[in-house]
């Protein structure tokens, strides 16, 4: 099986990483990586260096059978139109899609571009890269894997063994409209607030005012799944404030995209959650009030 990753920043290149170990031809696209011949993985399931292939544009990688895409989501709608450019050169009939991004209605947007199998996939994990080819895995790194239509059901069960013979926790997503409320329970609170307080997961969760204004913006998240019909309960709220004070301290992905002054994937994870409420007209002044500090600070970005 040929894999190819779209997008082999932190999660993309460790959890490709972890497939071409395992034995699987990878290719991966990054132009940060692209002048990289070799990955470096320090992680809490074991240290290792792989040669990769690399290639800063798709358009000199080979057809695919999978396609992991791992990029950011800043611009919902004009990186969709991006993504179907760099893909053309990677499908085959058959090829199957993987979004492995943070967010929703991801995969609703490329099923009205391409026809081919569209999965999701959702890293419920701690990873930062340090530099281009230096990858570190610092806690969790589990992977929830679900199809956007029911009919694909199988192939995404598939795609779970395959991750989980490569020794990636992973598990079978039934529902993905369900998986990405429960991974917004967790980014909608602790990406953004990591941000406008300047500070990790850590000192979030051990502060009683922080930690209460992270909760009250799960509960609103809660209150448009729950429109939706999506189970997110009173207790799966605070498991995850549990497993975010078991956590090492993290540095978000959001906060860190802040600090090398690169756009913020706020419209993927906030801004289409808020438009959602607004629409059912279900009211969410936390997550209005987030949203609006956060773009300012995304107009400030290159």
């Amino acid at each position: 099986m040929k894999i190819a990753v779209v997008g082999a920043g932190a999660v993309g290149a460790f959890y490709g990483a972890k497939l071409q170990k395992a034995g699987l031809e990878v290719q991966y696209q990054s132009q940060a990586l692209s002048k990289s011949k070799k990955l470096n993985i320090k992680s809490i399931w074991g240290d290792f260096t792989i040669p990769i292939q690399a290639f800063a544009n798709t358009k000199d990688m080979n057809v695919a059978d999978v396609i992991i895409i791992a990029t950011k989501v800043t611009n919902p709608p004009e990186d969709t139109k991006n993504l179907i450019q760099l893909l053309q050169p990677l499908l085959h009939p058959k090829t199957i899609v993987l979004l492995l991004q943070n967010g929703i209605n991801m995969e609703e947007r490329i099923f009205k571009y391409i026809k081919n199998p569209i999965l999701g996939g959702l890293a419920f994990t701690c990873i930062n890269r340090i530099k281009p080819n230096l990858i570190h895995h610092l806690d969790y790194g589990l992977v929830k894997i679900g199809a956007l239509k029911k009919e694909q059901s199988q192939l995404a069960r598939e795609m779970v063994k395959l991750f989980e013979k490569s020794g990636i926790e992973t598990t079978y997503a039934p529902d993905l409209r369900q998986a990405r409320y429960e991974k917004l329970l967790w980014n909608v609170p602790f990406n953004s607030l990591s941000v406008l307080c300047f500070t990790d997961t850590q000192k979030l969760i051990n502060n009683l005012e922080t930690k209460d204004l992270a909760k009250k913006l799960m509960q609103e998240t809660q209150k448009i799944a729950v429109y939706e019909r999506k189970k997110i309960t009173n207790k799966m709220i605070q498991e995850m404030i549990n497993k975010t004070e078991n956590m090492q301290p993290y540095k978000t992905s959001m906060l860190l995209d802040f600090e090398a002054k690169k756009k913020m994937e706020v419209e993927s994870i906030l801004g289409e959650l808020l438009r959602m409420g607004q629409k059912y007209k279900i009211s969410t002044p936390y997550l209005e009030t987030i949203y609006k500090l956060l773009s300012f600070y995304n107009s400030r970005l290159n």
